[in-house]
């Protein structure tokens, strides 16, 4: 997503101014290696359909959200994306076309509520998300954590332990969902990484389940106090780059030292899509891509956006001029 790259740089710089069956469905095409760099986006809407992703440079589709629904009288079972409803053969179509196609739990969806009722039944749940996985023929699940009152260091009474939570939840669906061929990634906000910010929780969360978790996408977005100055507070550049620049997290010396190419950076595709972080495609190409590829290579993790539609000029530019600055595994390929 090494050799072809000045020029496509080059030239996206000049240019841009109910349950689910109980089997699994048959599939056509296996998916392709997780490897980086990877190209990865998330369908949120019906903006546009579905079966368009086909079309892009995406290395991996994540459809959201999966929800649970559960209160004080018990677990009521799982919450498809509505979105996806009539869409779902779709999936086989992304696969043909050389895609993972994850799908993500949790986001805006569930709150310290929702997780409450969830906490301590992190095998029953894990149980059925791995049947909703394979039952549709996805490849893997993706785990976007954001009831942050849960990761504090001191809680509020009646708020559940997050990090406990996700530890479990990562090993249990790892238990059900084997490599290689299921994927499961996280996609933390980048304070959940700081030191700074109660210990930073999901230090604590990969120290511990980081052997269960193939790859993380770091939302820069929507935490200004992370998001900017982009060169330092991502990129990491300068004699002490931040904990939770891409940098400061993959320094064998850092507080977390995690494989470069298990780190993605994640941000809005367009400026509606967050309150803040957004960059334009060529400042992204510029400021993100061209300094992390030229520092590692093959080795760097890859890019997320948030989030898929092909409506506008950044959206479309991201479909295709992005993912050809990346040098992605699968232009090696026979597929």
């Amino acid at each position: 997503m090494l050799a072809r790259r000045p020029l496509a740089l080059f030239v996206l710089l000049t240019a841009l101014g109910g349950a689910p069956a109980a089997a699994e469905p048959p599939r056509h095409t296996e998916p392709p290696p997780d490897a980086a760099p990877r190209f990865v986006v998330y369908y949120n809407s019906k903006a546009s359909p579905l079966a368009a992703a086909a079309e892009t440079r995406f290395t991996h589709v994540i459809l959201s959200f999966l929800g649970a629904s559960a209160d004080a009288q018990g677990y009521h079972g799982l919450t498809p994306p509505p979105h996806i409803a009539g869409q779902w053969d779709d999936v086989e179509t992304l696969h043909a076309a050389g895609k993972r196609v994850l799908i993500s739990f949790g986001g805006g969806l569930m709150n310290e509520t929702h997780y409450r009722h969830l906490a301590g039944h992190e095998s029953e749940l894990a149980r059925e998300i791995a049947d909703f996985v394979t039952a549709r023929g996805l490849d893997g699940i993706d785990l976007d954590f954001e009831a942050s009152a849960m990761l504090h260091t001191e809680r509020p009474p009646g708020i559940a332990d997050g990090r406990a939570f996700l530890v479990s939840l990562t090993h249990e669906l790892r238990q059900r969902l084997p490599r290689p061929r299921y994927t499961i990634s996280h996609a933390p906000q980048a304070p959940y990484l700081d030191p700074d910010w109660h210990g930073g929780p999901y230090l604590d969360v990969l120290a511990k389940a980081g052997d269960a978790i193939d790859w993380i996408s770091v939302q820069y977005y929507n935490n200004p106090r992370y998001d900017a100055p982009v060169a330092h507070n991502i990129v990491g550049r300068g004699a002490t780059p931040p904990a939770t620049s891409y940098r400061g997290l993959t320094d064998p010396a850092g507080q977390l030292g995690w494989s470069s190419d298990k780190v993605l950076v994640g941000l809005p595709v367009y400026k509606a899509d967050a309150a803040n972080g957004h960059l334009v495609p060529h400042e992204v190409a510029r400021d993100i891509l061209r300094p992390l590829l030229d520092a590692y290579g093959m080795r760097f993790g890859g890019l997320m956006g948030w989030q898929f539609s092909t409506l506008t000029a950044d959206h479309r530019a991201w479909n295709a001029g992005l993912g050809g600055l990346l040098p992605l595994s699968r232009d090696a390929d026979t597929r």
